[in-house]
């Protein structure tokens, strides 16, 4: 079987504008991919039936709850059971995104994709279901957003520790506190530093958290309350544009229009002339 090894490319999968590839596929004895390698990594788990993984070379049950964490250069295949097919849910993604996620997050934790094979394999508890059931409908969006991506990638080592409490949690008192202040204009201005600031957290865990519980970058959550900010403005005073981008803490009016078109669709003259229309 090894002497028949297919080589994939992420590219073959990933649309443009998508950031990775995501299947949730049934897998019987009938409809088993071939044995391959890759370029990009790969995390899969099974969320019922059964089956065999066949892993560079070897041959190993495969079972309801398992996860597997995948090299570029595994060789690999997943065979489900003719009787009780194999559901499993697979996340494939650019190599670079792991490099970039752990060094920002993780750089002095050990790489658990670098593991033994036998070691990126686990089986997970009631709670780690849980958790990905959640991150896979996450996963799922059709616009395969990199926010998704990454705070799923966040959340590996955290998933792989054994007994991990993962299950839903709330929100952290301190980030909800935050994302009020933030609202702030004397701290929006300020940009992601000072999100951290009012947070009394260090910017990578606040990047963490926002990720995390919010669904969002520390730098979405500063920019949604900027143009929240300007909207408000544009429709209550007649300032001047670029004293309202400048009052946000943006220098650049390029960047404001920008921000503020992919917040609200039009630019801000548009705006200012549709609120003030209907005043």
């Amino acid at each position: 079987m090894a002497d028949e090894c297919v080589h994939l490319k992420l590219k073959t999968f990933v649309g443009r504008g998508e950031s990775y590839h995501y299947a949730r596929v049934e897998l019987s004895t009938d409809n088993a991919a071939g044995y391959h390698d890759h370029d990009y990594h790969e995390v899969f788990w099974a969320t019922r039936g059964r089956g065999e993984h066949v892993f560079n070379g070897a041959r190993h049950p495969i079972t309801a709850g398992e996860i597997y964490l995948i090299r570029p250069k595994d060789r690999h295949c997943v065979v489900g059971d003719q009787t009780a097919p194999l559901t499993i849910v697979n996340v494939a993604f650019p190599s670079r995104a792991w490099t970039e996620v752990r060094r920002r997050y993780f750089a002095c934790e050990p790489d658990c994709f670098a593991l033994e094979a036998e070691q990126r394999k686990w089986t997970a508890d009631a709670a780690t279901q849980a958790r990905l059931a959640h991150w896979a409908e996450r996963l799922a969006a059709p616009e395969r957003p990199r926010v998704a991506l990454d705070g799923f990638l966040m959340e590996l080592p955290l998933l792989r520790r054994e007994g991990a409490a993962v299950a839903e949690e709330p929100v952290p008192e301190w980030l909800t506190r935050a994302r009020r202040e933030i609202a702030r204009q004397e701290h929006f201005s300020g940009g992601t530093p000072a999100l951290a600031k009012v947070a009394g957290r260090s910017p990578s865990h606040v990047a963490r958290a926002t990720v995390r519980w919010l669904g969002v970058t520390p730098t979405d959550l500063v920019n949604r309350a900027r143009m929240d900010f300007s909207a408000q403005q544009l429709t209550e005073t007649g300032r001047p544009i670029l004293e309202i981008a400048l009052d946000c803490g943006l220098t650049n009016l390029s960047h404001f229009y920008a921000l503020f078109r992919e917040r609200y669709g039009v630019s801000p003259q548009k705006y200012r002339k549709r609120f003030r229309r209907i005043v």
